[in-house]
Order: structure tokens, then sequence, then C-alpha cells
């Protein structure tokens, strides 16, 4: 099995998240299994002895952008890069916000078996408020890479995809042609790569849903930041080896943060004006011409 990963960018906090991700499915790797991370910043992951990092660069994920020049096209083309690269392997895509916490060899077992996973169905997108649901009025009961949407068509979170590998060039295949036969309709593309994913998840594999083995926080990613950032600072002001952080991982508390939390927009929307109406005043900085270099 490959479990890989994609991080573009130089935001910390997304490199941080991959790191503890990447340290979960460490502790439960069997012979043959890899951790594999597709970057433009190799640079971060030196410490990683344990993974293979792939570099690629901005121009690559300009390429894998395609005509339509949708970011998250770049998800499926790192998967068709690991797949090939890995051909015999079944493959595990996961993204940074994720960590395992079941038991990894029963996804082995079940890869193994022809079952495809992704992270949960999240319903039809006709049915679900604001982008799924204007994405849905353009491309509703149209034809992409030989399939026909329908009410069958769920969307799933596509923050995990675990693919077989005798289904892995069909998926992939199929998810590209959707996805760029979606985007020539020009729906509300935010959502167009996960659809995609969705679609040909549902009509190539059986498909299963991960929320047992994997914890995917994308919906209350402060509080979980704030564990990791810890977890973070503690191993490096240590200099903890390898074995020492999956020892602290081991302590954490994981059951007791939510994974998921509903933030009422009320709510946002009044902190956003909070915010305008009360800005900070009164700033003091340090003189520049100050500084010893």
């Amino acid at each position: 099995m490959v479990v890989m990963y994609l991080t573009f960018g130089n935001r910390f906090d997304i490199h941080i998240q991959a790191y503890f991700s990447m340290l979960s499915f460490y502790r439960q790797l069997s012979d043959g299994d890899h951790i594999v991370m597709v970057t433009t910043h190799p640079e971060f992951y030196k410490r990683l002895t344990f993974a293979d990092v792939l570099s690629i660069d901005d121009a690559a994920i300009e390429e894998w952008e395609g005509k339509h020049h949708f970011l998250w096209r770049t998800k499926i083309k790192a998967i068709e890069m690991v797949a090939r690269e890995y051909a015999g392997c079944d493959l595990l895509y996961v993204d940074c916000d994720t960590f395992l916490y079941g038991d990894l060899s029963k996804l082995r077992d079940g890869m193994l078996n022809g079952k495809g996973y992704m992270d949960a169905d999240d319903g039809h997108p006709k049915y679900r408020k604001f982008k799924p649901m204007h994405m849905w009025e353009k491309i509703g009961g149209h034809t992409y890479a030989g399939i026909t949407l329908g009410m069958q068509h769920h969307m799933w979170v596509a923050g995990v995809l675990g693919i077989p590998c005798a289904n892995k060039q069909t998926v992939i295949q199929t998810a590209l042609g959707l996805c760029d036969g979606m985007l020539d309709d020009e729906p509300e593309d935010i959502v167009v790569e996960q659809y995609a994913l969705s679609v040909a998840m549902y009509e190539k594999v059986s498909l299963n849903s991960t929320q047992d083995f994997i914890g995917h926080y994308w919906a209350n990613k402060d509080a979980w930041l704030k564990m990791i950032n810890a977890f973070m600072i503690k191993s490096y002001m240590t200099n903890a080896t390898l074995e020492e952080d999956i020892k602290e991982f081991q302590m954490l508390p994981l059951s007791e943060v939510p994974t998921y939390l509903r933030k009422r927009n009320t709510a946002r929307r009044l902190k956003i004006l909070i915010d305008k109406l009360f800005k900070p005043r009164d700033y003091t900085f340090i003189e520049k011409d100050k500084i010893i270099k």
C-alpha cells in the first residue's frame, strides 16, 4: 500500500499537519508499505527518513491545473503520478488534516479485496446548499467520460481516497474526464474535483467510508492545530527521536477534540463585524536603523 500526500506553498500549518498525519500512519506500516509526499517544498521534509519525498515545482502545478486553471485538478494529477511510480500498489490518498486512529490492516485488507474508500457520503449535491447545488444546476443530467450524472451519484468528502491497485488507472482517468468535462460547462468549480472523484469511485469500485479508521478535522481545524502545534514544538525543543514522537502521539487525547464542529454563520459574521469596528490602535515598532545585523 502507498499512503500519499500533496502539499504546495509555504504555509507552515499545512506542512505541520502533514507530518502529524504521516506519523499516525507510520506507526502501523507493514513491509512493502510506503508513505509518499508530493510537494513543492521538499526542504520541509528532511526530517522524514521514513517517507519518499517526490519534488515538483510551480510549473508542474500550473500544468496540472489544466486549461481551466483549476487548482484542485492537481490532486487528481498527483494521484496519477504516484499511481504510475508505484504501479503494483494499492493507493491511499489522504489530505494533510487527517490522522489514522483505527486499524490500518482492515483498510489494507479491504483494498486487497477490491474495496474502494472515501471519507464519508455527503449526500446528493442537488440537496446541498450553495456551491454543490449551484454546480448541480449546471451539470445535472449531462454526460461526461461516458457517465450520465444522476441521483445515484452522491458527493463524498474527498479528504481520503483509497483505490485498489487493479482499479487505479480506470478511476483516475475517469475522474480526469469527469473533472475536465464538467469544467467545460463552467459550473461552480470549487467542488468539481471532489464530485469527479466521487462519481468515478462510485462507478468503478465498491465504495466504502473510512470514518471508522481515519479522522478528518477539516471542520474544527483551529482546535486540532492548537494540539498539533504544541506537539510539534515539544518535539523540536526536546530534539525528539521518531520513536519518542510516536510515544507522544499515542498519549494524545484524540477522542477529546471534536473532528466536526458546526459553526453558525451568524457568529462568524459578527466576529468579522466586530473586528472591523474595533481595530487595534497605537502601534509601536522597533526602529529599523537600530537593529544590529
